[in-house]
């Protein structure tokens, strides 16, 4: 490589982990009925929100005329398992049994936390009274209680096919004053054990209106506010504990708690002496597939940071799965992929390649010229453009092909990074899990020798002195990529390959 590429080369990769590791994290089943049996004085028809004279506005925080000793209880579909606090009819915990997390059990929300994780802050907080009703397909689990003249229904419906939980929020007023009654839905802070983790990868609290998107890692006590919101939650690599409702929510928030983050969204409602006021919303609680958080209609694939490249980095995800569904293996599907990247970006790359070895052969005429007029750099960028004219080559030839492919290797980075599709995904002896890093380091290691005999076949115009530094290259990337996942790793040894292909094409030429 000569030395316009490889500082092209490294300030990329500078930039990728750059951005990656500390500017990114600064930026459907049947609705169910309601349970009216568990509250026979509610009046049947709720009422919406609007404007009325006297309103009483109501403390969150005020003082309980019901309270209950803490019962945890759990419920279970055939995706989640969730736990459940009888007291305050909130979310204590949540695992999924189809994944397995870093200790050995479920990947769960909150796993071992002592509060709750997801809870529904209403001025009714405590004395709460559990009913469970098995429908078809799916279990509504409803918590009531009531304080003064409130009647709270928290209602919750688990569904053998959803990472959805349909939530509802039933405030009903059976007092003579309307009141104006302040709903929050908090979620965390932190994640709880057992997550995967990972300095390339944003984990922590989340807040969008499904444009803006802000983001707080778990230790850091930022504070954000987002006014129009459409959900909230806490993310993980590969996993998503959001509250989410296209037109509940007036605003979220993310603020400091416990040397952490909670994420915020709430709203108030409106209710009419002897009136009742009902309003849904959804918790999911799942994997984080991009085309099915995008199917659901709630801006949940804001949660997946695929970076600047995000229109490069999500059709190119859909290519993978492609190729997956074709082949049956991940690996494959990479060096497929890899491959066709390598054939749409071969013009640049074969320009590139070209005007390096024009380069090379006129560099001897250069260094006379850099001796001739050492005593004056007018005279001396004169006669180099003259000559670059005569033998009708462009210094810059050789860089700007490569900086334009650029933004595919960003994108294509970020697309296997944040893939699920790649967890426990086998390619072939003992890489058992693209997700992971090869456990014995030989792609690593591999990558690192095909990067060497990649420079050594590459012409190149830089010095002695310059040629030595270069040599350390392959093992400066060689020690980056060591504890990177193996499918990233596959990707970079292929493009190794193919380069090496083409640069022994091209030597061969006359």
């Amino acid at each position: 490589m000569d030395k316009r590429t490889v500082i092209a080369f490294v300030l990329s990769f500078v930039v990728l982990i750059g951005w990656t590791y500390f500017i990114a994290p600064m930026f459907s089943p049947v609705q169910p009925a309601a349970d009216n049996t568990t509250v026979s004085k509610i009046p049947q028809a709720p009422v919406e929100n609007a404007a009325v004279d006297n309103v009483t506005p109501v403390n969150i925080n005020q003082e309980l005329q019901v309270s209950a000793p803490e019962e945890l209880t759990a419920e279970k579909s055939k995706l989640m398992e969730v736990t459940f606090n009888t007291a305050t009819g909130d979310i204590r915990s949540v695992a999924l049994p189809a994944w397995e997390d870093t200790e050995g059990g479920f990947v769960t929300f909150n796993k071992n936390g002592v509060s709750d994780y997801a809870k529904i802050l209403t001025p009714v907080s405590s004395g709460y009274t559990k009913k469970v009703i098995n429908l078809q397909d799916s279990k509504l689990i409803t918590f009531t209680a009531q304080s003064g003249s409130l009647i709270i229904n928290k209602s919750y419906q688990l569904f053998d096919n959803s990472y959805l939980i349909k939530s509802t929020i039933d405030v009903t007023n059976t007092g003579s004053n309307s009141l104006n009654i302040p709903v929050k839905i908090n979620i965390g802070p932190k994640l709880g054990s057992g997550f995967e983790e990972s300095s390339y990868v944003f984990e922590g609290a989340v807040i969008t209106n499904g444009g803006k998107t802000y983001r707080v890692k778990m230790n850091d006590t930022d504070s954000e506010v987002l006014d129009n919101a459409v959900w909230a939650g806490y993310t993980s690599k590969y996993f998503l504990f959001a509250a989410a409702s296209n037109d509940l929510f007036k605003k979220a928030e993310i603020f400091p708690e416990n040397k952490s983050a909670i994420a915020s969204i709430n709203t108030d409602f409106i209710v009419n002496p002897g009136s009742r006021h009902q309003a849904s919303f959804d918790f999911y609680v799942g994997p984080k597939y991009y085309d099915q958080l995008k199917d659901l209609g709630l801006s949940l694939q804001k949660s997946m940071d695929y970076g600047w490249f995000y229109f490069i980095a999500i059709p190119m995800l859909y290519v993978l799965n492609f190729l997956n569904d074709i082949f049956h293996n991940y690996g494959i599907a990479i060096i497929i992929l890899t491959i066709i990247v390598k054939v749409l970006t071969l013009p640049l790359t074969l320009k590139s390649m070209v005007s390096m070895k024009e380069m090379t052969k006129i560099q001897p005429k250069v260094l006379e010229l850099r001796e001739k007029f050492k005593n004056d750099p007018a005279k001396l960028n004169q006669a180099t453009m003259d000559l670059y004219k005569e033998h009708k080559v462009n210094p810059l030839s050789g860089c700007f092909p490569l900086l334009l492919q650029i933004p595919i290797f960003f994108a294509l980075y970020k697309a296997l990074l944040l893939s699920l599709e790649l967890k426990g995904a086998p390619f072939f002896g003992w890489i058992v899990d693209l997700s992971a890093k090869d456990p014995y380091y030989i792609t690593p290691i591999v990558m690192g020798i095909t990067m060497f005999l990649q420079q050594k076949m590459t012409p190149t115009t830089a010095d002695p002195m310059q040629q030595k530094i270069f040599l350390a290259m392959p093992v400066i990337f060689t020690f980056l990529f060591i504890n990177f996942q193996s499918g990233l790793v596959l990707y970079w040894l292929t493009n190794n390959v193919l380069s090496i292909i083409q640069q022994y094409v091209i030597n061969k030429r006359k």
